[in-house]
């Protein structure tokens, strides 16, 4: 006779066990199936009822969150799908090609879309038309350079331009577009190029190599540079704004200095001058120095370029904000000299030198719409840059910590890079 189950036997046990009637005594022993299962459908009905408690909790808060929603907001994990799913136009690769003469002789039709060319308007020009100014001057000298160059002398270089890096192109209207780019040369210098979109900002105030420095235990990882023009720039008379409006306003304009700022830097002259950091109204803009992009022999006509055209951007968009009745202008110091750089408190890559303070000294004695330059950038300026394009004005003055200082008031007159080449081979 097959042996019944617990349940049947209407005893207490463990299937294939003895019974529980001999270990315990009174009612619990003689505890009926009936009440067992009774016992059991009323526990199974409560974790019901609880569940679907639950479920209709949640809907009913999904659902007015919906209602009270504004029209057009989407959720945060629909922003993230939408950020990272394949298909989001932020997402691009594309692609043109150039012949031996670094002309372009196709293009992607996408290319075309995001620089708003035509394509029959790219077709037939060099490609240096797609570069800041800067950038398209430095590499109109690396082509000829090429060119001119024995076949068995290119190839370490080729190598060398074919790596991914970083960079910024110009649309149709000289708006400058962040991209991933991949240069492909080949031996007879034909090449393709690969754009990629970035995600995040390029020109980092990291450099490459000292981020695995950071969030570390604080240790000294620092590299001497020579020769680095530093621009320092301030917003005067903030005071007088910030104590007449709210701190959103401040903190409004503060972005707006930025990004003006930021989009010279990189419409002209990127990755040869980058924004190394931004500490209340003033910006710090740093040029050839060991850890970035170097131009050799054009540091003094980069660096003023830059700083003019920052200058005048700034003061534009300033006597806009917020209907211009305010007197705010930009200052900007310029000083020229070794400085060290690097990773010391596990925290930041910072800059330190009296290179920088020196800047910073001038800035506070520079006149509207001037640019204070030390003796030594001053004395480099007029080697890379014709008189013609400036007016200089010798000045003395007591500068705090320094002494008795001399420097040079510039007026630069140019509109492009001085000396900058023609945008073709």
């Amino acid at each position: 006779m097959p042996r019944r189950s617990w349940l049947q036997s209407g005893k207490i046990g463990l299937p294939g066990a003895p019974p529980m009637s001999g270990l315990l005594r009174g009612p619990a022993a003689q505890w009926p199936a009936k009440r067992t299962m009774a016992f059991v459908e009323i526990l199974s009905n409560s974790l019901i009822s609880a569940l679907r408690w639950l479920l209709r909790r949640l809907f009913r808060q999904t659902w007015l969150r919906q209602l009270q929603a504004p029209a057009g907001e989407v959720s945060y994990q629909e922003k993230v799908r939408h950020v990272t799913s394949p298909g989001s136009p932020k997402t691009w690769s594309t692609w043109l090609r150039c012949d031996s003469n670094f002309v372009i002789t196709e293009v992607q039709l996408e290319l075309c879309k995001l620089l708003r060319y035509e394509p029959e308007s790219l077709i037939g020009r060099s490609v240096l038309v797609l570069m800041p100014s800067v950038v398209s001057e430095a590499h109109a000298s690396l082509f000829r350079r090429l060119q001119a160059m024995p076949g068995w002398r290119r190839e370490a270089l080729l190598g060398h331009a074919s790596r991914c890096r970083d960079a910024v192109i110009l649309d149709s209207e000289g708006a400058p577009l962040p991209c991933r780019l991949t240069v492909n040369i080949h031996a007879d210098l034909s090449s393709k190029l690969v754009f990629e979109s970035v995600r995040g900002k390029i020109a980092q105030c990291v450099p490459r190599g000292f981020g695995q420095f950071l969030r570390q235990p604080a240790a000294p990882h620092i590299i001497d540079c020579q020769e680095v023009a530093c621009i320092m720039t301030d917003v005067a008379n903030t005071t007088r704004f910030a104590t007449s409006q709210t701190p959103r306003m401040m903190a409004e304009l503060l972005h707006q200095v930025y990004v003006t700022a930021n989009a010279v830097v990189q419409r002209e002259a990127h990755p040869y001058v980058y924004i190394h950091e931004a500490v209340g109204d003033s910006l710090l803009l740093l040029c050839n120095a060991e850890f970035m992009a170097r131009y050799p022999g054009r540091t003094a006509s980069i660096a003023i370029y830059v700083a003019a055209k920052v200058q005048r951007a700034v003061d534009e968009m300033l006597s806009a904000f917020a209907d211009g009745d305010h007197g705010m202008y930009l200052r900007t110091g310029v000083a020229l000299g070794p400085l060290c750089a690097g990773v010391v408190d596990g925290r930041n890559f910072r800059v330190f030198g009296s290179t920088i303070h020196l800047s910073q000294r001038l800035e506070s004695v520079c006149p509207r719409s001037r640019i204070a330059c030390c003796k030594n950038f001053t004395t480099q300026l007029l080697d890379e840059v014709k008189e013609a394009d400036f007016n200089l004005v010798p000045a003395a003055v007591d500068l705090k910590g320094f002494g008795t200082v001399e420097y040079s008031v510039v007026d630069f007159l140019g509109s492009s890079l001085p000396g900058q080449q023609e945008k073709g081979v």
